[in-house]
């Protein structure tokens, strides 16, 4: 994102000219200057995201590799199309100029023709972008490659993937790389090479004395918008006198650590971290509970985080995953674990209780478990990664880890969740990867009698995957200095700063035609129509109420004028809590909320979050 002030328009013309001569001279269009690596998947310990198109499988080897020690082994390949995809919708952007490459090895005994592509909507259809068409000989590692890829103007929904055009022998792929300017925007960084250090000071000289036309609004230092010599004072005292960074110095040798499943248990561990993501905070909260300081572990989710189907709590993932984090890295009694799962609930609920279930009690590590509960709608992707940025936003800076299991038949919600996970560089535990690479036998090994929920022998993977994510972040190859959280946004993260209020404490409360049960709910049961009525400060509301596939009915949530009709009677729930938006606007006000019978069916209210 550039900075467009007078100095932009003052340079513009002689700008612009010296770039056009320099892209007529080279024949392609010309990436920036200050274009940033925005992926390097060496595949040295996860699949980097990336997941079998179309049925193929991928498991990340050390039998062959370009570089580093291993590389992704992509197999199963029945049609020329399925190979290795990994979604790119948060790294590429609709008319942008990319650098892409990736290396490949075959052995089939001839050479073989691949195609590295794009796949993106248009909006109404598919469509498909050839990025770089190579020839690759037998057992010769090729670079496929394209220094100025230019995505389509209308695409979204971008996914890379590698294929061949007419042979089905399984390959190797290796080092895919992603260079251009960054969509995260972080303070001192006006060259957009994501790093602060002299560089910048280089560019925001040039920017001001008019030689460059652009610059990067990291280097506007104090937020006001403008650009200038203020800005450039920052900047300097900023990379001379850098902010203490936390302490971050990990006990033990985990470089060389040598993990002791083998076969396809260990296949089972590698396919489990899809994605290893940033790991400054983690290193930062078990640098902390080695040096005997306070760390709570939190986990919230569903059934299966609550412990369902495990024969006792101290089977289940979370009593064992928190135990192995307090007996490796704790010192005595300094750490402990809270279990926020809650059967039956999706992140919906999630997003509107976390304040009093993880919060509260000041959990500096959180695990998210929605994807089984979750469903693919609007309601849940914008609910997902508000919960998401809401717990990432926490003033004690909380490590946080997605977790996305799946049913038997490898259902899950993985697939939107794993964009936020990119989106926000956090780590996701894929329950669907880890089953496939390691042949997991769901009846025998994994499950407990049903298509949902794990028993012990589950329970237990899971916790094995877990402890397999940390020991990979402490590797000091993985380490990374610092977390930033992005701008940027995959569904909306609007609901993020949302807070239940008790109703006793809602501003000129009156319950109307509701009566108040035993469990602290307001019910509405044909009794009349009086509406519940309120006022609060904020943007709007969420309604957190009782949900049923049949005999549950609609309420009318009107505020400045406007009506908005939320239904209880919601598919995929098991009569438990839920909860959707009973009013939003953009800006914050005064709101009177009045809350009445659309249709004179039951409705069960539990609670009001406010969104602030």
């Amino acid at each position: 994102m550039k900075h467009s002030g007078s100095v932009f328009k003052r340079c513009l013309a002689v700008s612009v000219g010296l770039m056009t001569a320099y892209s007529a001279a080279a024949g392609l269009p010309a990436l920036p200057a200050s274009a940033a690596k925005l992926l390097s998947a060496e595949f040295e310990t996860t699949n980097d995201s990336f997941t079998g198109r179309g049925g193929a499988s991928v498991q990340w080897t050390s039998d062959q590799a370009y570089q580093g020690n291993c590389s992704l082994f992509v197999s199963d390949r029945n049609e020329v199309w399925k190979g290795a995809s990994r979604d790119a919708s948060t790294l590429l952007t609709a008319g942008g100029t990319y650098s892409l490459s990736a290396a490949v090895y075959q052995a089939s005994g001839e050479a073989v023709e691949m195609k590295f592509s794009m796949q993106y909507s248009d909006g109404t259809t598919t469509k498909y972008s050839q990025i770089a068409l190579e020839t690759v000989s037998n057992e010769t590692w090729t670079v496929l490659s394209n220094t100025a890829f230019e995505v389509p103007a209308d695409a979204s929904d971008m996914v890379i993937y590698m294929e061949t055009t007419e042979s089905k022998t399984d390959f190797y792929l290796d080092s895919v790389t992603i260079s251009g300017a960054p969509s995260v925007v972080k303070k001192g960084d006006a060259n957009g090479d994501l790093n602060v250090d002299s560089s910048d000071i280089v560019s925001l000289v040039k920017y001001l004395a008019c030689e460059d036309a652009e610059i990067e609004t990291g280097a506007d230092m104090d937020g006001n918008e403008i650009i200038n010599a203020v800005d450039l004072s920052l900047l300097k005292n900023y990379i001379l006198f850098p902010p203490a960074k936390p302490h971050t110095e990990i006990v033990g040798d985990w470089d060389n650590y040598q993990e002791k499943a083998t076969g396809n248990d260990l296949k089972a561990l590698q396919g489990s971290l899809l994605r290893l993501g940033n790991t400054a905070r983690i290193r930062e909260k078990i640098a902390k509970a080695q040096r005997g300081e306070k760390v709570t572990v939190g986990y919230i989710g569903g059934s299966i985080t609550e412990g369902g189907s495990s024969s006792s709590p101290d089977k289940s993932y979370v009593n064992i995953s928190g135990n192995y984090f307090k007996n490796t890295f704790g010192t005595g009694n300094n750490v402990s674990f809270v279990n926020a799962g809650l059967a039956g609930t999706s992140s919906v609920v999630g997003n509107m209780r976390v304040d009093g279930d993880i919060f509260s009690k000041g959990c500096e590590i959180i695990f998210i478990e929605f994807a089984v509960n979750d469903q693919g709608s609007e309601r849940f992707q914008k609910s997902y990664e508000a919960l998401v940025k809401k717990c990432l936003m926490q003033e004690n800076e909380p490590a946080v880890v997605l977790i996305t299991l799946c049913q038997k038949g490898y259902d899950t919600n993985e697939d939107w969740m794993a964009k936020v996970g990119e989106n926000y560089d956090l780590p996701v535990i894929s329950g669907r990867n880890a089953l496939k690479s390691g042949s997991v036998n769901w009846d025998s090994q994994y499950g407990s009698g049903d298509n949902i929920h794990p028993g012990n022998g589950g329970h237990q993977m899971i916790a094995d995957w877990i402890g397999y994510y940390y020991r990979q972040a402490l590797r000091s190859e993985n380490a990374s200095d610092e977390y930033t959280i992005p701008s940027k946004e995959v569904y909306g993260a609007e609901y993020a700063n949302n807070h239940l209020v008790d109703f006793s404490k809602l501003t000129n409360f009156n319950a109307g035609s509701w009566t108040r049960g035993n469990d602290g709910s307001y019910n509405y049961s044909k009794n009349g129509n009086t509406p519940m009525t309120f006022t609060v400060e904020g943007k709007g509301i969420l309604l957190l109420l009782k949900s049923n596939s049949s005999g549950m009915g609609a309420v009318n949530v009107s505020a400045n004028g406007k009506t908005n009709k939320v239904s209880s009677n919601l598919q995929w729930t098991w009569g438990g809590k839920d909860g959707d938006v009973g009013y939003y606007q953009n800006t914050s006000g005064t709101l009177d909320i009045s809350i009445s019978s659309a249709d004179n069916g039951t409705f069960v209210l539990y609670g009001i979050s406010v969104i602030e």
